[in-house]
């Protein structure tokens, strides 16, 4: 099977006809016509369903779609780390995050020149989606707050503190932390149920039997920043601070409130060391850059036991 007939009939499939992917990869109908008809007779099945108007798959081409892309995926990423090592180059590497872990760990860990290994791009994605684009191949690894599937390979990146941030002025803005306890009775900023420190927070409370009153919600990091920068309560994140704000530690029996930062790739990916080498980097600058705080228990609720 060649790659080069798999892109025919990518082609046939976005394009909805053979002379439009004809055109779109400038060969002749008729050869494309007799590579996509060479191809069904190899694989058994009829990929099209007949019938007037654009060509739509059959069941099997329903079911050889995501095979077909795939392969032509990795060829194509075959290729460019070939050309890649023939210029003496290192492996491009994708990676997939949240833009919270954009902003506040791989944006300064590329800004600080930590990086050692080859990392070509940085995608943004939902917290609970970066491991399915992973695993699409869109992407070499995934980054997030949630651990990835079990198939996935896994490493703990580090663990960020949950932080009561306030303005300047606010009574809490001059302790080294902040007792759970004490938070509760605050004027609260949370994010959504959905956000990672919202719910280390909340298991927390509830592990203390403790309760909030009427918390500010909202949906995007910086507009909780921005309100408690204007004195309108305490916002609840990971995130680093702006617009002045202080970073206030949550203290819980156990430590220091936080939140695990999980990387996940596929086992059997083509530059598993490459891949290994820029997360242990990422790893560490996390651990001696972000969280230099050997001395401080950093204790994430949510957080099952390490899978190394």
């Amino acid at each position: 099977m060649e790659i080069r007939v798999l892109r025919y009939f990518l082609a046939v499939v976005d394009h909805g006809s053979v002379t439009a992917a004809a055109r779109a990869v400038r060969v002749a109908q008729p050869s494309l016509s007799r590579q996509l008809h060479n191809l069904q007779q190899k694989l058994g099945v009829e990929l099209f369903r007949r019938g007037p108007g654009a060509l739509r798959l059959s069941v099997a081409g329903e079911r050889f779609l995501p095979l077909a892309r795939d392969l032509v995926a990795r060829a194509d990423q075959a290729s460019s780390v070939l050309r890649h090592l023939a210029r003496g180059d290192d492996i491009p590497l994708t990676i997939a995050a949240p833009a919270t872990t954009i902003a506040d760990v791989l944006g300064p860990y590329l800004a600080g020149r930590y990086l050692r290994s080859g990392l070509n791009d940085i995608i943004e994605r939902d917290t609970r989606t970066v491991y399915d684009v992973v695993q699409r191949g869109d992407a070499d690894i995934g980054i997030s707050t949630f651990p990835p599937p079990g198939s996935m390979e896994t490493r703990v990146i580090g663990r960020a503190p949950v932080c009561a941030l306030t303005a300047p002025e606010h009574p809490l803005a001059g302790r080294t932390h902040v007792f759970l306890a004490d938070l509760v009775r605050e004027s609260l900023i949370l994010m959504q149920r959905n956000n990672a420190a919202r719910l280390a927070f909340d298991t927390a409370t509830a592990g203390q039997g403790l309760a909030y009153v009427d918390p500010r919600v909202v949906s995007v990091t910086s507009v909780a920043r921005a309100l408690a920068a204007s004195g309108q309560g305490v916002a609840v994140l990971t995130d680093q601070s702006l617009f002045n704000l202080v970073r206030v530690p949550i203290r819980i029996p156990e430590g220091i409130l936080a939140v695990t930062l999980y990387a996940g790739w596929e086992p059997d990916h083509f530059a598993a060391p490459a891949v290994s080498a820029l997360v242990d980097s990422i790893s560490d600058y996390h651990r001696n850059v972000l969280t230099p705080t050997a001395e401080i228990t950093i204790t994430d609720p949510l957080h099952t036991p390490d899978r190394q």
